[in-house]
Protein backbone atom coordinates (compact mmCIF):
# COMPACT_ATOMS: atom_id res chain seq x y z
CA UNK A 1 0.00 0.00 0.00
CA UNK A 2 1.49 3.40 -0.93
CA UNK A 3 1.96 6.30 1.47
CA UNK A 4 -0.89 8.36 -0.01
CA UNK A 5 -3.38 5.55 0.66
CA UNK A 6 -2.16 5.30 4.24
CA UNK A 7 -2.28 9.09 4.64
CA UNK A 8 -5.95 9.21 3.62
CA UNK A 9 -6.69 6.21 5.80
CA UNK A 10 -5.17 7.77 8.91
CA UNK A 11 -7.34 10.85 8.42
CA UNK A 12 -10.38 8.67 7.79
CA UNK A 13 -9.65 6.61 10.88
CA UNK A 14 -10.31 9.64 13.05
CA UNK A 15 -13.90 8.87 12.07
CA UNK A 16 -14.16 5.68 14.00
CA UNK A 17 -16.98 5.25 16.51
CA UNK A 18 -20.33 5.95 14.86
CA UNK A 19 -23.76 4.66 15.84
CA UNK A 20 -26.78 4.00 13.64
CA UNK A 21 -29.42 4.30 16.38
CA UNK A 22 -32.24 6.86 16.08
CA UNK A 23 -31.26 10.20 17.58
CA UNK A 24 -33.08 11.49 20.66
CA UNK A 25 -33.54 15.16 21.51
CA UNK A 26 -31.93 16.64 24.64
CA UNK A 27 -33.75 19.94 25.35
CA UNK A 28 -31.59 20.65 28.41
CA UNK A 29 -28.50 20.97 26.23
CA UNK A 30 -28.02 24.30 24.41
CA UNK A 31 -25.32 23.18 22.02
CA UNK A 32 -21.55 23.27 21.65
CA UNK A 33 -18.84 23.89 19.05
CA UNK A 34 -15.55 22.11 18.42
CA UNK A 35 -12.72 23.41 16.21
CA UNK A 36 -9.72 21.14 15.82
CA UNK A 37 -6.74 20.73 13.51
CA UNK A 38 -3.98 18.18 12.88
CA UNK A 39 -0.58 18.16 11.20
CA UNK A 40 0.35 15.14 9.08
CA UNK A 41 4.03 14.15 8.96
CA UNK A 42 6.33 11.45 7.61
CA UNK A 43 9.75 11.07 9.25
CA UNK A 44 8.72 14.10 11.34
CA UNK A 45 8.54 16.18 8.16
CA UNK A 46 5.15 17.92 7.72
CA UNK A 47 3.39 16.77 4.55
CA UNK A 48 -0.16 18.05 5.10
CA UNK A 49 -2.88 19.19 7.48
CA UNK A 50 -6.56 18.66 8.22
CA UNK A 51 -9.13 20.83 10.02
CA UNK A 52 -12.55 20.07 11.50
CA UNK A 53 -15.28 22.50 12.64
CA UNK A 54 -18.41 21.09 14.26
CA UNK A 55 -21.57 22.63 15.73
CA UNK A 56 -23.61 20.28 17.92
CA UNK A 57 -27.05 21.58 18.91
CA UNK A 58 -29.71 20.14 21.20
CA UNK A 59 -30.73 17.58 18.57
CA UNK A 60 -28.94 18.52 15.34
CA UNK A 61 -25.37 18.76 14.13
CA UNK A 62 -23.41 20.22 11.25
CA UNK A 63 -19.72 20.04 10.48
CA UNK A 64 -17.13 20.83 7.85
CA UNK A 65 -13.60 19.56 7.29
CA UNK A 66 -10.63 20.42 5.10
CA UNK A 67 -7.74 18.12 4.16
CA UNK A 68 -4.73 19.19 2.10
CA UNK A 69 -1.30 17.77 1.38
CA UNK A 70 1.71 20.06 1.50
CA UNK A 71 5.50 20.11 1.59
CA UNK A 72 7.31 17.63 -0.62
CA UNK A 73 4.21 15.43 -0.99
CA UNK A 74 2.20 18.47 -2.09
CA UNK A 75 4.68 19.12 -4.90
CA UNK A 76 4.43 15.60 -6.33
CA UNK A 77 0.89 14.64 -5.28
CA UNK A 78 -1.43 17.54 -4.47
CA UNK A 79 -4.62 16.40 -2.75
CA UNK A 80 -7.38 18.66 -1.38
CA UNK A 81 -10.69 17.57 0.15
CA UNK A 82 -13.50 19.75 1.53
CA UNK A 83 -16.52 18.05 3.10
CA UNK A 84 -19.69 19.07 4.95
CA UNK A 85 -22.45 17.16 6.74
CA UNK A 86 -25.64 17.75 8.71
CA UNK A 87 -28.07 15.55 10.56
CA UNK A 88 -29.59 14.65 13.94
CA UNK A 89 -27.70 13.86 17.12
CA UNK A 90 -28.50 12.69 20.63
CA UNK A 91 -26.63 11.69 23.79
CA UNK A 92 -25.88 8.25 22.36
CA UNK A 93 -26.66 8.42 18.66
CA UNK A 94 -26.06 10.15 15.35
CA UNK A 95 -28.17 10.07 12.15
CA UNK A 96 -26.84 11.82 9.03
CA UNK A 97 -29.10 13.63 6.58
CA UNK A 98 -26.69 14.87 3.88
CA UNK A 99 -22.96 14.56 3.23
CA UNK A 100 -21.22 16.59 0.50
CA UNK A 101 -17.57 16.18 -0.50
CA UNK A 102 -15.43 18.06 -3.05
CA UNK A 103 -11.98 16.69 -3.83
CA UNK A 104 -9.05 17.35 -6.16
CA UNK A 105 -6.38 14.65 -6.39
CA UNK A 106 -3.16 15.32 -8.30
CA UNK A 107 -3.98 15.94 -11.98
CA UNK A 108 -7.40 14.30 -11.93
CA UNK A 109 -10.62 16.28 -12.55
CA UNK A 110 -12.39 17.71 -9.47
CA UNK A 111 -14.83 15.23 -7.93
CA UNK A 112 -18.04 15.90 -6.00
CA UNK A 113 -19.79 13.17 -4.02
CA UNK A 114 -23.13 13.83 -2.34
CA UNK A 115 -24.85 11.25 -0.12
CA UNK A 116 -28.39 11.73 1.18
CA UNK A 117 -29.90 9.48 3.83
CA UNK A 118 -33.58 8.55 3.90
CA UNK A 119 -34.61 6.30 6.80
CA UNK A 120 -30.94 5.40 7.22
CA UNK A 121 -30.52 4.34 3.57
CA UNK A 122 -27.80 6.21 1.61
CA UNK A 123 -28.20 7.44 -1.97
CA UNK A 124 -25.13 8.68 -3.85
CA UNK A 125 -24.82 11.28 -6.61
CA UNK A 126 -21.33 11.80 -8.08
CA UNK A 127 -20.13 14.56 -10.45
CA UNK A 128 -18.52 13.47 -12.67
CA UNK A 129 -20.23 10.08 -12.32
CA UNK A 130 -18.11 6.99 -11.74
CA UNK A 131 -18.78 3.31 -12.33
CA UNK A 132 -20.33 1.85 -9.15
CA UNK A 133 -20.72 -1.54 -10.87
CA UNK A 134 -17.00 -2.14 -11.40
CA UNK A 135 -16.47 -2.78 -7.67
CA UNK A 136 -20.09 -3.18 -6.50
CA UNK A 137 -21.51 -2.56 -3.04
CA UNK A 138 -24.81 -4.24 -2.25
CA UNK A 139 -27.74 -2.42 -0.66
CA UNK A 140 -27.45 -4.75 2.33
CA UNK A 141 -23.81 -3.73 2.78
CA UNK A 142 -24.84 -0.05 2.80
CA UNK A 143 -27.60 -0.53 5.38
CA UNK A 144 -26.85 0.99 8.78
CA UNK A 145 -23.76 2.88 7.57
CA UNK A 146 -22.81 6.51 8.08
CA UNK A 147 -20.68 8.87 6.03
CA UNK A 148 -17.07 9.70 7.04
CA UNK A 149 -17.93 13.13 8.48
CA UNK A 150 -20.75 11.78 10.64
CA UNK A 151 -18.42 9.09 11.94
CA UNK A 152 -15.87 11.78 12.74
CA UNK A 153 -18.48 13.83 14.58
CA UNK A 154 -19.57 10.74 16.47
CA UNK A 155 -16.12 9.90 17.81
CA UNK A 156 -15.54 13.49 18.90
CA UNK A 157 -18.94 13.58 20.64
CA UNK A 158 -18.19 10.29 22.50
CA UNK A 159 -21.43 8.64 21.41
CA UNK A 160 -20.34 5.04 22.00
CA UNK A 161 -17.92 4.74 24.89
CA UNK A 162 -17.79 2.65 28.06
CA UNK A 163 -15.19 1.44 30.55
CA UNK A 164 -14.11 -1.40 28.26
CA UNK A 165 -14.01 0.79 25.16
CA UNK A 166 -12.65 4.22 26.21
CA UNK A 167 -11.91 5.08 22.55
CA UNK A 168 -15.20 3.74 21.23
CA UNK A 169 -15.85 0.49 19.38
CA UNK A 170 -15.82 1.37 15.70
CA UNK A 171 -17.85 2.42 12.69
CA UNK A 172 -19.54 1.08 9.58
CA UNK A 173 -18.76 3.68 6.91
CA UNK A 174 -19.89 4.29 3.34
CA UNK A 175 -18.17 7.20 1.58
CA UNK A 176 -20.12 7.02 -1.68
CA UNK A 177 -17.65 4.72 -3.36
CA UNK A 178 -16.17 2.41 -0.72
CA UNK A 179 -17.62 0.46 2.17
CA UNK A 180 -15.35 -0.19 5.15
CA UNK A 181 -15.44 -0.98 8.85
CA UNK A 182 -13.18 0.61 11.45
CA UNK A 183 -12.63 -1.22 14.72
CA UNK A 184 -10.90 0.10 17.82
CA UNK A 185 -9.44 -2.11 20.52
CA UNK A 186 -8.22 -0.66 23.80
CA UNK A 187 -4.59 -1.51 24.62
CA UNK A 188 -3.70 0.45 27.77
CA UNK A 189 -3.44 3.90 29.33
CA UNK A 190 -0.10 5.59 28.74
CA UNK A 191 1.67 8.90 29.35
CA UNK A 192 1.56 11.27 26.37
CA UNK A 193 3.39 14.56 26.02
CA UNK A 194 3.10 16.58 22.82
CA UNK A 195 5.89 18.99 21.97
CA UNK A 196 3.35 21.73 21.22
CA UNK A 197 2.10 21.69 24.85
CA UNK A 198 -1.40 20.42 24.09
CA UNK A 199 -0.92 17.27 26.14
CA UNK A 200 1.11 16.29 29.18
CA UNK A 201 -0.64 13.45 30.96
CA UNK A 202 -2.43 10.14 30.45
CA UNK A 203 -4.24 9.01 27.30
CA UNK A 204 -6.03 5.87 26.12
CA UNK A 205 -3.91 3.92 23.65
CA UNK A 206 -6.03 2.01 21.14
CA UNK A 207 -5.19 -0.08 18.08
CA UNK A 208 -7.05 0.75 14.88
CA UNK A 209 -8.24 -1.99 12.55
CA UNK A 210 -9.43 -1.16 9.03
CA UNK A 211 -11.57 -3.74 7.19
CA UNK A 212 -12.22 -3.19 3.48
CA UNK A 213 -15.75 -4.56 2.92
CA UNK A 214 -16.64 -3.64 -0.67
CA UNK A 215 -15.94 -1.17 -3.47
CA UNK A 216 -12.20 -1.97 -3.66
CA UNK A 217 -10.00 -3.70 -6.24
CA UNK A 218 -8.92 -7.04 -4.83
CA UNK A 219 -5.27 -5.94 -4.56
CA UNK A 220 -6.26 -3.00 -2.35
CA UNK A 221 -8.44 -5.15 -0.10
CA UNK A 222 -5.61 -7.65 0.30
CA UNK A 223 -3.12 -4.85 1.00
CA UNK A 224 -5.19 -3.66 3.96
CA UNK A 225 -5.17 -7.17 5.42
CA UNK A 226 -1.36 -7.18 5.55
CA UNK A 227 -0.72 -3.48 6.26
CA UNK A 228 1.29 -2.41 9.34
CA UNK A 229 -0.56 -1.79 12.59
CA UNK A 230 -2.07 1.62 13.33
CA UNK A 231 -2.52 3.20 16.77
CA UNK A 232 -4.00 6.32 18.35
CA UNK A 233 -3.94 8.07 21.75
CA UNK A 234 -7.30 9.50 22.88
CA UNK A 235 -8.20 11.87 25.74
CA UNK A 236 -11.45 13.21 27.19
CA UNK A 237 -12.01 16.98 26.96
CA UNK A 238 -14.77 18.37 29.24
CA UNK A 239 -17.54 20.33 27.48
CA UNK A 240 -20.74 20.96 29.44
CA UNK A 241 -22.98 21.42 26.40
CA UNK A 242 -21.53 18.58 24.30
CA UNK A 243 -23.93 15.63 23.83
CA UNK A 244 -22.24 13.59 26.57
CA UNK A 245 -20.63 16.41 28.53
CA UNK A 246 -17.25 15.87 26.86
CA UNK A 247 -15.41 15.42 23.61
CA UNK A 248 -13.07 12.51 22.87
CA UNK A 249 -10.04 13.77 20.99
CA UNK A 250 -7.30 11.85 19.22
CA UNK A 251 -4.02 13.42 20.30
CA UNK A 252 -1.96 11.44 17.82
CA UNK A 253 -2.38 8.67 15.25
CA UNK A 254 0.53 6.76 13.77
CA UNK A 255 1.66 3.78 11.74
CA UNK A 256 5.22 2.47 11.52
CA UNK A 257 6.18 1.74 7.92
CA UNK A 258 9.27 0.07 6.45
CA UNK A 259 10.61 3.48 5.38
CA UNK A 260 9.54 5.44 8.46
CA UNK A 261 6.64 6.46 10.67
CA UNK A 262 3.61 8.41 9.46
CA UNK A 263 1.85 10.52 12.11
CA UNK A 264 -1.22 12.71 12.46
CA UNK A 265 -0.76 15.03 15.47
CA UNK A 266 -3.15 17.47 17.17
CA UNK A 267 -1.94 21.06 16.82
CA UNK A 268 -4.94 23.16 17.91
CA UNK A 269 -8.29 22.75 19.66
CA UNK A 270 -11.09 25.16 20.60
CA UNK A 271 -14.18 24.20 22.59
CA UNK A 272 -17.07 26.66 22.42
CA UNK A 273 -14.70 29.23 20.91
CA UNK A 274 -12.11 29.00 23.68
CA UNK A 275 -8.67 27.48 23.18
CA UNK A 276 -8.20 24.32 25.25
CA UNK A 277 -4.92 23.99 27.12
CA UNK A 278 -2.82 20.92 27.88
CA UNK A 279 -4.45 20.67 31.32
CA UNK A 280 -7.25 18.51 29.88
CA UNK A 281 -4.80 15.63 29.53
CA UNK A 282 -3.18 15.88 32.97
CA UNK A 283 -3.90 13.62 35.89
Amino acid sequence: MNRMCLLKALIGLLASAALSLPAESDPARTGSTLDISYTIAFWNIPIGHTDYEGALGANTYSAKAHFETGGVVGVFWKSVVDATVNGSIGAGSISPAMYDSHSQNHNRPPQQVKITFQNGEPTTVADPPYDMKKYPISEIQKTGTVDPMSALTSIFSSSKLDAKHPCGEGAQVFDGRRRYDVRLTYVKDEAVKLNNGLSNGTAHLCEIHYDAIAGYPQRDALAWQTSPKMFADFVDVPAVDAPNGRYVIALKLWSVRSLGTMTVTLDSIKVDGEAASGTFAKN
